[in-house]
């Protein structure tokens, strides 16, 4: 039996959303050297939100634009400190929403067990 209910649906979302931006920022460090190459950041927070407030979980989206930051003089403008510390933040949250799920569906393994 599958459940699914805004939640779940909200917490599905947020890992793909989290796994994009965690693609994102490892695509940004392999093109460090590539001259011209802007760095890509991945948006789903805002989409989530505006989903869970008009009831429509299933129009939330992935908004990928490329960063607006100064570049060098090749072009390129992605900095490995800031890709670094967003791969650790993704994967925090990764963890985070990981633990969510986990819990859910102990939750519900343990009502059906009674």
């Amino acid at each position: 039996m599958f459940i699914s209910d805004v939640t779940n649906q909200a917490l599905a979302h947020a890992l793909r959303g989290l796994d994009a931006q965690r693609q994102l920022h490892e695509q940004n460090i392999a093109n460090i050297e590539t001259p011209g190459y802007l760095a890509q950041k991945a948006d789903f927070a805002g989409s989530l939100r505006r989903a869970l407030k008009s009831g429509r979980i299933d129009e939330a989206g992935i908004d990928v634009t490329n960063s607006v930051l100064p570049t060098r003089l090749d072009g390129n403008n992605v900095r490995l400190d800031d890709e670094i510390t967003g791969l650790t933040r993704t994967q925090l949250h990764q963890d985070l929403v990981t633990t969510a799920l986990n819990s859910r569906y102990r939750l519900l393994r343990t009502s059906w067990d009674r």
